[in-house]
């Protein structure tokens, strides 16, 4: 039996493949702050603060009872009287849920993503399939459908979310390791807007953009993200690194297992006599150790937005 509380919580019999639903928002929470603890006694007057958020009603006690003798059935339906004897234990003032980590939704995602993260850089194949099986864990968000977290489920649903993140920062290195580029550009589009501050998500996107013939776009996501993570973090070594890799078109953007290379302008060929020669960038006395430089248009906008101090001219 699994408790789940990667969505909306309840009580699972993987064999029978039946669903207990617990029966009330405070058995969900209560479940929420006893799985925050798991093995651990949590005190009574942490558990009455969780499902009240601090407006106790005179009974406190009594009804705290009453949700604890619901959770308790709930935990016989789907386990058996005995399961739910050993399963919740009451102690000197608190109570204590005794799981397993494999007996959580949440404690088996927590070890597939330690699992998978000592297989990335050695097996990168092998930790896609695990991260992927693990992110399907997830029905919604943390203890969904609840109302507000108290202290303990607010505490519980951040380090679970924060263990996603990392996930599918995880699953995108992974993806770009065996050339899956393209397969995970929707999925890092929707991880820069939902973590618009986390810059290897930016930083990931704009490397599978490369990698996928887009790099045009990449240096859109840059000029996106730039200011916004500057604002917070004060710099951006990642990005900034990833744009002079761009512009030096490094073979990094389109390593092995990209299924195709980053795009680049095409080189335009000389124009005839009496045709207008088409505009082109020149950025010229670029300081290098091979002396002054020209570049494409494309070397043009990264040393642009690089902010490195260009001198532009020519027709």
């Amino acid at each position: 039996m699994q408790f789940r509380i990667l969505g909306p919580p309840d009580l699972f019999d993987e064999e029978r493949r039946l669903r207990t639903p617990l029966t009330s928002p405070k058995q969900n929470r209560l479940l929420g702050a006893l799985l925050s603890r798991p093995n651990s006694l949590v005190p009574r007057e942490e558990l009455v603060r969780e499902l009240w958020a601090g407006r106790a009603p005179k009974q406190a006690r009594s009804a705290l009872n009453a949700h604890v003798s619901g959770l308790r059935k709930s935990v016989a339906t789907a386990e058996g009287t005995r399961g739910a004897r050993a399963r919740l234990v009451t102690g000197a003032g608190g109570l204590t849920l005794r799981v397993s980590p494999t007996d959580t939704d949440g404690g088996r995602f927590c070890l597939a993503v330690s699992r998978a993260r000592g297989r990335c850089r050695t097996a990168p194949e092998d930790a896609y399939g695990i991260l992927r099986e693990a992110l399907s864990l997830w029905r919604g968000a943390v203890l969904e459908g609840v109302g507000p977290h108290g202290p303990l489920g607010a505490v519980l649903a951040d380090r679970l979310q924060d263990v996603r993140r990392q996930a599918l920062e995880l699953l995108f290195d992974a993806a770009l390791s065996t050339g899956r580029h393209a397969d995970v550009l929707s999925e890092l589009r929707e991880a820069t807007v939902t973590h618009p501050l986390c810059e290897r998500f930016h930083d990931q996107l704009m490397l599978a953009l490369c990698r996928s013939g887009r790099g045009g776009e990449a240096i859109g996501v840059y000029t996106e993200a730039r200011c916004r993570l500057t604002a917070a973090h004060g710099h951006t070594p990642l990005l900034r690194a990833r744009l002079e890799q761009i512009g030096a078109q490094s073979p990094e953007l389109s390593a092995a297992g990209a299924r195709t290379p980053v795009a680049l302008p095409p080189p335009r060929a000389p124009a005839r006599r009496g045709e207008a020669r088409p505009h082109r960038f020149v950025v010229r006395h670029i300081e290098r150790e091979d002396g002054p430089a020209e570049r494409s248009a494309l070397g043009f906008l990264t040393d642009l937005l690089s902010g490195r101090e260009l001198h532009t001219g020519g027709v």
